[in-house]
């Protein structure tokens, strides 16, 4: 059994606008703002990869019953 909690892509997102407040403060070291910039990194890779699955999900049933990319 895993105990890694799921993330949504709500949560990801939040957490990227909370990463970008913390580097535009302006008051954190460089070590300390490259370390957000990777998990920063680390998050929109994640999200975009939720974003695919969720586009590949996404089909519309055309007029003869075929389906489509929405």
């Amino acid at each position: 059994m895993s105990s890694e909690k799921t993330v949504s892509l709500e949560e990801r997102f939040e957490h990227i606008e909370e990463i970008i407040e913390k580097m535009e403060t302006g008051d954190i070291t460089l070590d300390k703002s490259f370390e957000l910039y990777k998990n920063g990194l680390e998050e929109i890779k994640a999200a975009n990869a939720m974003l695919d699955d969720i586009e590949k999900a996404m089909l519309v049933m055309n007029e003869d019953g075929s389906l489509e990319e929405f």
